[in-house]
């Protein structure tokens, strides 16, 4: 009795309980179809092969960056470019691919070291600030130097040193 109630509005409205399963079925499929092509894209996301650089030359960053940082000083827009290229030297030369798209980049750092990712997305928000803005540009070093600390490895001593 209780079937032929929940089935009279249902026929009333010229819906048969087949339609509704055939509508059920087909619901289910594309939900099932739709997980499986964002499993599937998860997958195709490529795994980045980084490699950590020899100790020779990531102590010639290190010392590079040492040289930029006295730089600021007399002129700090060109000291954090420079500070800007060697992160992104190091980054590609430990295997990480070369992009434009600064999110990405980000977003590729952080997969391999969550807080260098932060740091790098740091200085990107600082170099947007204005261009006469010495303590934005010394920010920005700073997080660049942290990232360069993280992706070569260096003690917490040494970073505590540059600071």
């Amino acid at each position: 009795m209780q079937n032929l109630v929940a089935v009279v509005p249902l026929a009333i409205a010229g819906i048969r309980t087949r339609d509704l399963l055939i509508a059920a079925v087909v619901v289910i499929v594309v939900v099932i179809l739709v997980v499986a092509a964002l499993a599937s894209r998860r997958r195709a996301t490529p795994r980045l092969d980084i490699r950590e650089l020899e100790a020779a030359k990531g102590q010639g960053y290190m010392d590079e960056f040492q040289a930029i940082e006295n730089e600021f000083v007399d002129r700090p827009e060109q000291a954090v470019a420079r500070a800007r290229g060697v992160v992104e030297e190091v980054m590609r030369r430990m295997g990480f691919p070369d992009r434009l798209d600064a999110h990405q980049r980000v977003k590729d750092l952080s997969g391999h070291n969550r807080e260098a990712g932060r740091s790098l997305e740091a200085a990107e928000v600082d170099l947007k600030g204005r261009a006469d803005d010495t303590e934005r540009l010394r920010r920005a070093l700073q997080s660049y130097r942290h990232v360069l600390h993280r992706l070569l490895r260096a003690d917490t001593a040494a970073e505590e040193k540059g600071r």
